[in-house]
């Protein structure tokens, strides 16, 4: 695990990627993940079709007991033989604060991916930070113990 200066969507290298903006679980009533901050927008925005398509894969996730989002830690989808994008989930609902057990959730869900995946790179932004509101310090210690050797580069602005 490496972190980086610059854009997530911008990285260097010519391994096959992953592309992780964070996320949250909420679904809107025309199906589409809302991705409208951070991130998540600028995902949206290079792939406009992305927020539908995970959309209907959040869906098929659980909800927690009584809430109006749902919990799938990490959603990917394929572009090509050597691009795929996402959503890692660090929230809930759009409008609370990251959450580090949901961090810790989707990270394990990344280590998946990633063991699943060999050969390739996970470039993500770095979760919980910026609008989650959380301490960089104390994410990056949640990540170390499930992604510490794997090939993720986590990106700051």
């Amino acid at each position: 695990m490496l972190i980086a200066k610059g854009n997530f969507l911008n990285p260097q290298g010519g391994a096959p990627r992953l592309l992780l903006a964070t996320g949250n679980g909420v679904v809107r009533a025309d199906g589409a993940l809302v991705m409208g901050a951070g991130a998540a927008k600028a995902l949206a925005q290079a792939y406009p079709w992305a927020p539908k398509v995970f959309g209907a894969m959040a869906r098929q996730a659980t909800r927690p007991n009584g809430q109006h989002w749902h919990l799938y830690g990490l959603i990917a989808f394929k572009v090509n033989p050597e691009l795929a994008v996402g959503v890692f989930q660090s929230k809930g609902d759009w409008k609370a604060p990251a959450n580090l057990s949901l961090i810790a959730h989707s990270a394990k869900k990344l280590a998946e991916w990633a063991r699943k995946n060999p050969g390739w790179e996970v470039h993500m932004a770095f979760p919980g930070v910026g609008l989650g509101g959380l301490k960089e310090g104390e994410v990056l210690e949640v990540l170390e113990e499930h992604l510490r050797d794997l090939p993720v580069v986590l990106y700051r602005l």
